[in-house]
């Protein structure tokens, strides 16, 4: 059965979205139709509006999202209508080499950039009757949107759909960037730089995983008086202050055992700062995408003998689908507050607005909720 719904159309790269009626056709095998709730307003999505990221338009975007199933089709095996679910990018194929080694968040086997569906077709057509894209098979910045069930997560019911669209991206890549990849200990000292909505999940990572000493690190003041309600034990001014002679003072001159870096852009820089803050034995973790003239990373590799090491992540981990329900189970359990991070809400009609204000730096995260209830 067809639906008509609304969803926020990328109509030309590096123009706002439309917001405009479109109709979904059914389901096809594997699929499903979701009623969304909330999508987060990531980083990743303004750099496919703007085109540093590859995109086909016209093509509904968003990646973090969260629904309730409201159709399902034929071949569905793991979800009912009514079931809450939590949208991911990466949808593992359960039987190449990586997913067999638990190695899930690299499954060959994801989703394109253009926009149609696994069979090679799209769901969403305009008025016009014309085809529209689900960017990466989601599409979640639409009241209603068709993903594939490989690409769903099912979580517990009555989680508030903000938070849970945050775990489906920005949280599983700070969080697990501490807890899987830098694998913090008890009693370590971290330094996190960049408190966005992945810095800051960042940070609750480091202090979930036990760190005794949790260094924040920002340009924006603003962003900084926020981060010890995440569990910060200390924020830097970058533009006021040495980062490397401030968290030697705090350290008593030994460094940190893990720097995480999560700006908007990792820049050669934010690795020399990096390397002179990190101790023996330390992990420097790349959360984020590097800035366009980035083609080598600039530490000596004389510095990396006393056993430290450089590391990237994708989501956090091997296993996106697992961590979803393990952070949404800490965030039940009162050990994640993930509620802290959300810093505005917006009307779907507002995303453009929202969008305005990831660009200015004046969120953690902004959430469009789809009920239309803004704070």
């Amino acid at each position: 059965m067809a639906i008509t719904t609304e969803a926020a159309v990328l109509r030309a790269v590096a123009e706002p979205l439309s917001i405009e009626p479109i109709q979904i056709q059914s389901p096809a095998h594997g699929e499903v139709i979701l009623e969304m709730g909330a999508a987060g307003i990531c980083g990743s999505d303004r750099y496919v509006i703007e085109g540093t990221y590859p995109v086909e338009p016209p093509a509904v975007c968003g990646h973090e999202g969260a629904g309730v199933v409201v159709e399902v089709g034929p071949g569905v095996q793991s979800l009912e209508v009514g079931d809450s679910v939590v949208q991911i990018f990466k949808g593992p194929c359960g039987t190449c080499r990586y997913c067999q080694r638990g190695l899930k968040t690299f499954c060959p086997t994801g989703m394109d950039s253009s926009g149609r569906l696994r069979d090679g077709t799209y769901r969403m057509f305009d008025e016009s009757g014309a085809a529209v894209g689900t960017h990466l098979g989601l599409g979640s910045f639409a009241r209603h949107t068709v993903t594939p069930e490989r690409h769903l997560v099912k979580i517990p019911e009555g989680v508030e759909p903000a938070v849970a669209a945050l775990v489906s991206c920005g949280v599983s890549t700070g969080v697990g960037a501490a807890v899987n990849v830098a694998e913090v200990r008890p009693g370590d000292a971290v330094m996190v730089l960049g408190i966005g909505g992945v810095g800051a999940a960042a940070v609750m990572g480091a202090a979930l995983a036990g760190a005794e000493r949790i260094v924040a690190v920002d340009v924006k003041t603003e962003k900084l008086a926020l981060a010890p309600g995440y569990g910060a034990t200390d924020v830097v001014d970058a533009s006021a202050v040495d980062v490397a002679d401030a968290v030697g003072e705090l350290t008593d001159g030994w460094g940190v055992d893990a720097v995480l870096l999560a700006p908007d852009r990792v820049r050669p820089e934010h690795y020399e700062t990096a390397i002179a803050c990190l101790g023996a034995a330390g992990v420097i973790v790349q959360v984020g995408g590097t800035s366009h003239d980035m083609d080598s990373i600039p530490v000596s590799p004389n510095l990396l003998l006393a056993q430290r090491r450089i590391v990237g992540t994708t989501i956090g981990g091997p296993d996106p689908a697992r961590d979803v329900v393990r952070w949404i189970d800490l965030y039940l359990a009162g050990r994640l507050p993930l509620q802290k991070l959300i810093t505005q809400h917006y009307g779907l009609d507002e995303i453009n607005i929202g969008f305005s204000d990831l660009v200015a730096g004046r969120n953690i995260r902004g959430v469009v909720t789809m009920s239309g209830d803004r704070h």
